[in-house]
């Protein structure tokens, strides 16, 4: 199974701030109510600095968490126009990764990134995955 890590941001606020936390509550609560996916949050160290910080890890089973997962990630980036994410699908198995990031993902690139294309379709105007 692939990990996927998701970083959420709401433009112009800080992460800490109550309405991006906010914001980042709900998408994980969103997530952990899905069936097909399993949300593991986990500290890391702080880069360049002391304490650690949360990193939102999920995991995905089948094609149904893959379909949740889209599902949920685009409704919630829908709900501001502030909002954005990063989303990087490390495989395990062979340490690749697909980095996929922007405030309006199509259904298609993020499908396409979960599912572990190195290059997933990009139609014009749509942000591309980052390998």
């Amino acid at each position: 199974m692939a990990e996927v890590g998701v970083e959420s941001r709401v433009t112009g606020l800080d992460t800490g701030h109550e309405a991006a936390l906010d914001a980042r509550a709900e998408l994980i609560a969103d997530l952990r109510s899905a069936a097909g996916t399993q949300v593991i949050e986990r500290g890391v160290p702080v880069q360049g600095g002391k304490g650690l910080t949360t990193e939102l890890i999920v995991g995905l089973g089948g094609a149904g968490g893959v379909t949740a997962f889209v599902q949920i990630v685009k409704a919630w980036l829908q709900r501001d126009r502030r909002r954005s994410v990063t989303v990087t699908v490390t495989e395990s198995e062979n340490g690749k990764i697909v980095r996929v990031e922007g405030d309006a993902i199509s259904n298609e690139v993020l499908t396409a990134a979960l599912n572990g294309q190195e290059q997933p379709p990009a139609p014009e105007g749509r942000p591309t995955a980052q390998a």
